[in-house]
């Protein structure tokens, strides 16, 4: 896909800078993949707004990038404008009246570029239960509502109220957790959504309604939750769960009980903490998107021959690929 030159279709008003060949590997968690063609970085939900807008009325693709985990960037890059997403406002809201007169479950409200384990600790620290889960949970809001993140027993549906979207024809929606009609890290949103650039939906904000419970255990679970994480999951750089975990098993089992603990493409390996996480030690420009991919296929081809059981992948292939597919 051929996008022209932009030097002089950037309007001086819009007021946000954007850069040329800017390198993404460092802004993902797994440290690989190429550069984006433009890029620019907003703060505020009115500036991802416009930008999308401007974006839209110059038929230039965009994607939006927030905390960079559970994707794979192709080391080719991305085509078009990477949206940097550092939008982070969060604040806790009483409930209105007219939605339940009685109901005491406050409104969490944060912005889409907001950290998601940093949303659920301030709930925690303000005594609110239904996202304790999430504590250690990397990515951002907007990319834990469009894949209906979760851990623990706990996914964004079960205390979701709505969020602010600007839909695939640039029109403004407030949707209800019924209309991203989720499913095991799905939704409308990223059923509908490219792994490119191209003009699809944007999460702007997300509301949470949390109701208070006893402050001491909800504090004991989030602290239970991010201990197991620390215990259990690698702290190199990663693409978080690589594949969803089959009926009646999990992906991490069937890996280590494959003997592939350890194995190794290039830069990237499998952990030896836990075998659903590769690794990327070395971190930038150590491995390539081409070795996780590498790395991912031999996975798949082991493990089927050895139990007849196809893992499916959780992550992204983001960018721009040649032939290869994950499936």
């Amino acid at each position: 896909m051929a996008i022209r030159n932009l030097d002089f279709a950037i309007p001086k008003g819009l007021g946000i800078p954007i850069s040329e060949a800017h390198p993404l590997a460092g802004l993902t968690t797994m440290k690989v993949g190429g550069s984006a063609q433009y890029l620019a970085t907003v703060t505020t939900v009115d500036q991802l707004l416009k930008l999308v807008r401007w974006s839209r009325s110059v038929d230039l693709p965009y994607f939006v990038l927030g905390g960079g985990s559970n994707m794979l960037i192709s080391d080719a890059g991305i085509r078009g404008l990477v949206i940097h997403n550092r939008c982070r406002d969060v604040r806790i809201d009483a409930a209105p009246c007219c939605v339940f007169p009685y109901d005491e479950r406050p409104f969490v409200y944060a912005e889409s570029g907001a950290a998601l384990a940093g949303v659920a600790r301030r709930s925690v620290q303000e005594g609110l239960s239904g996202l304790e889960w999430a504590v250690s949970v990397p990515g951002t809001i907007g990319g834990a509502v469009v894949g209906n993140a979760g851990a623990h027993g706990g996914e964004v549906k079960d205390n979701l109220w709505n969020a602010l979207l600007l839909d695939e024809h640039g029109d403004l929606q407030d949707w209800t957790v019924e209309e991203f009609a989720y499913a095991y890290r799905t939704s409308t949103v990223k059923r509908m959504a490219p792994a490119q650039a191209g003009f699809k939906p944007v999460i702007l904000s997300a509301n949470f309604r949390l109701p208070y419970a006893d402050a001491d255990e909800v504090r004991a679970r989030a602290d239970q939750f991010l201990a197991h994480r620390r215990r259990t999951q690698p702290v190199e750089a990663s693409l978080g769960s690589t594949f969803v975990n089959p009926p009646g098993d999990h992906a991490g089992r069937l890996i280590d009980a494959a003997g592939l603990k350890g194995y190794g493409v290039g830069g990237v390996e499998v952990s030896q903490l836990h075998a659903n996480f590769l690794v990327n030690p070395g971190g930038v420009g150590s491995a390539t998107a081409q070795d996780v991919l590498a790395l991912i296929h031999h996975i798949q081809a082991v493990v089927k021959d050895k139990f007849d059981i196809a893992l499916a992948p959780e992550i992204m292939l983001v960018g721009e690929w040649e032939t290869e597919t994950i499936s």
